[in-house]
């Protein structure tokens, strides 16, 4: 399942893609007033999203293995789940409209 220094590169690129993404949103966002600008279910949606990134960068095609596919396809419900209410509480956010 992986070395130990492999599970910290996983963690390190998840982090640093995580990182770039929830900047690229903030700055997005602080150009239209949108207040909060980010929301818990926005960082918890970054978060997964950078496990997958992470997972899949470093492990590559070997993220398929039985083991793996448990955190992948975990990482990606996380993050659409995640994301899913954090496009919803946008949109249904009446100081937003």
């Amino acid at each position: 399942m992986g070395t130990a220094h492999d599970w910290m590169s996983a963690v390190f690129w998840g982090m640093l893609w995580a990182a770039g993404m929830m900047l690229w949103e903030a700055l997005s966002r602080s150009d239209k007033n949108i207040k909060p600008v980010l929301s818990p279910a926005d960082v918890l949606s970054g978060v997964f999203a950078g496990l997958g990134f992470g997972l899949g960068t470093t492990f590559r095609w070997r993220v398929f293995h039985w083991p793996l596919v448990l955190f992948i396809v975990a990482a990606f419900a996380g993050c659409a789940v995640f994301g899913r209410l954090a496009k919803r509480r946008l949109v249904s956010d009446p100081e937003n409209s």
